[in-house]
Order: structure tokens, then C-alpha cells, then sequence
């Protein structure tokens, strides 16, 4: 039960795969912006991504959408907006949706181009991965933000470096160190 408890309270990840019909990204990609829209007036939410098909042959559209817990996450899955919005895309989508979920840390190092997710990679490669991406971004940033606010106390200084960090790593370093070195953190996939 404890565990529950712990697997509740940290942020969860919905990762979403979608083919579309020829000729229909247009229309799906508002539709997409739709459900954005729907997904931001529930409790808990921290935001969507939509990654693009990478060419014609691929026709898939991975939406990863955030939330603050489970809790929250499964409100929005399992509420009738969603429902009855999810119907409007039917007409535009090839095959049944995928939708993994993806707990806490995790999501740092998902392969949201991959139908078939493989299982997280092992903790030690996260967190070399994770040391290896944030030294430099970090260094550079808690300088940065120190010259500009000089004088002011050393819990402010890191709490703006962690304003301007954790973005940054979530949506767009953590996604290209892990596509960079997938070879190493998926090598059955990469094998592929």
C-alpha cells in the first residue's frame, strides 16, 4: 500500500500514438490542439507535446500528455470530455490507439517514436545520462543567473536556476540526450 501512496503522488506521463489517414494531418493537428485545450481546464495538469510524423511512410502522431499524479491523470482519461471529444478523431485515425503510461522519472528517457515500448532502461545509465546532460546546462545557467541577480541569497539564486532549468531539461534536453544515446539506453531497439 505504501507504495500506492508514493507511485500516486509523483508526476505520470501519458504517452499517446496515433495514425492518421493520408491527407488528414491538417484536420488532426487541430484536433490535437482541441484536446490541449480540454486537457487544461483539469486539476493537475502540466502540459502536452505533440511530436509530428517524421515523414509519410510514418504517419504516426505521439501526444505526451503530463499530469502532477495518477489521480489526476486518470480524471482527465476517464472523463466524458475526453470521451466524446476522442470520438471526433475517429474519421481521421488509421487502427486503435496506444497509450502507455509512464511514472515519475521515467519519462525522461521514453522513446515516444517506438509503438513497442521497451521496458526503462537500467537506473545507473538514467543517471549518468541525467549527471551528463545537467553539469553543463547547470554550470552555465547558475552562473548566468548569479551575475544578473548579484547579492541575492544563495536559496533564491538556486530556486531561479531550477525556474529556468527544469524546463529546459524536461521538454528539451532530457528528449534529445535520450534519442542521441538510445544505441546504449535501448540497445534492442536500436539492434532493430
Amino acid at each position: 500500500m505504501e507504495n500506492d501512496g508514493k507511485l500516486k503522488a509523483e508526476p505520470v506521463t501519458a504517452v499517446i500514438l496515433r495514425s492518421v489517414e493520408p491527407g488528414c494531418m491538417e484536420e488532426f493537428e487541430m484536433w490535437a490542439s482541441g484536446m490541449t485545450q480540454i486537457a487544461c481546464n483539469f486539476p493537475g495538469f502540466l502540459g502536452t507535446h505533440v511530436i509530428r510524423p517524421r515523414d509519410i511512410f510514418h504517419p504516426e502522431y505521439v501526444i505526451v500528455v503530463q499530469f502532477d499524479n495518477v489521480n489526476h491523470l486518470d480524471t482527465f482519461m476517464k472523463s466524458t470530455e475526453r470521451v466524446d471529444y476522442l470520438k471526433k478523431s475517429e474519421k481521421m485515425t488509421v487502427g486503435e490507439m496506444s497509450i502507455q503510461e509512464v511514472h515519475g522519472f521515467e519519462s525522461f528517457f521514453s522513446l515516444p517514436d517506438h509503438s513497442k515500448r521497451p521496458s526503462a532502461p537500467a537506473r545507473y545509465k538514467m543517471a549518468v545520462l541525467t549527471i551528463l546532460a545537467l553539469y553543463p546546462l547547470l554550470l552555465l545557467i547558475s552562473t548566468l543567473i548569479a551575475s544578473i541577480f548579484h547579492g541575492l541569497p544563495r536559496f533564491l539564486l538556486i530556486l531561479f536556476t531550477l525556474i529556468v532549468l527544469v524546463p529546459i531539461m524536461t521538454y528539451f534536453i532530457m528528449p534529445w540526450t535520450t534519442r542521441l544515446f538510445r544505441f546504449w539506453l535501448y540497445p534492442e531497439v536500436s539492434s532493430n
